[in-house]
């Protein structure tokens, strides 16, 4: 139990296993992004909204390019950092 009897949920912390991404991957493919907090409790994972909404936008997005940058989107980035700096 924690503070005023309300009892806290363990939440689950380090790498994420390759069963969890599959719960999130299913559960944003049947119910689209957003809403964070709801994924959670709705799909049994022991994470907070936070660490999904993470993972999904850094390692599981379908349209997540990784890799090497081609020398036009190099070029596009120095010419915006020309423009914008370090905004």
């Amino acid at each position: 139990m924690g503070r005023w009897g309300i009892i806290e949920e363990e939440w689950r912390k380090g790498p994420w296993t390759v069963e969890e991404d599959k719960l999130l991957i299913e559960y944003v493919n049947l119910h689209g992004e957003g809403r964070w907090n709801s994924v959670a409790r709705l799909t049994g994972l022991k994470r907070n909204g936070k660490s999904c909404r993470l993972r999904w936008v850094n390692y599981l997005r379908p349209d997540l390019k990784r890799g090497q940058i081609t020398p036009y989107e190099e070029r596009i980035i120095l010419e915006l950092h020309a423009i914008w700096g370090n905004r």
